[in-house]
């Protein structure tokens, strides 16, 4: 069965923070749940999952920076399903939605170092490194994909 994308649900909470605790770490710092956890109860922009067999196993979305550029925000698949290819589906999937409403703008996101590579392969540039932005050892890559 294909995988289905569609916006997210509150009743879609303790799954999303399931998948994110899958990550803990290293793809994010134990802090950093209470703001994810903070930005599902608000969702103050599109956010979605991504379906298999009925079952989440991913979630991500975007919104706009004072900038204009569409920001990538909480992009994440259940850690044993990584190098699945749904990784790729969901940034694909708001890539094109982003597209679709948003021509034209730059799509930038703030990263690990961890996930550096994944956004490299999908034509994203690095713009700089913080290191240790997250918590120890943990660094800030931001990146870009042009219009």
């Amino acid at each position: 069965m294909l995988p289905v994308f569609r916006p997210y649900q509150q009743s879609d909470l303790s799954i999303c923070l399931k998948i994110f605790d899958s990550n803990t770490p290293p793809y994010f710092d134990p802090s950093e749940r209470g703001d994810f956890e903070d930005f599902l109860h608000r969702q103050p922009c599109p956010y979605f999952v991504l379906e298999q067999d009925g079952e989440t196993i991913a979630c991500g979305g975007y919104f706009s920076n004072p900038n204009g550029d569409i920001v990538l925000a909480w992009g994440m698949v259940r850690r044993d399903l990584h190098k699945s290819g749904f990784g790729s589906l969901l940034l694909k999937e708001r890539i094109q939605k982003i597209r679709i409403h948003d021509s034209g703008h730059r799509i930038v996101i703030d990263t690990s170092q961890h996930s550096q590579g994944f956004f490299c392969r999908h034509g994203f540039r690095s713009t700089g490194i913080t290191e240790n932005h997250y918590g120890p050892g943990l660094h800030r890559v931001d990146m870009e994909l042009n219009p």
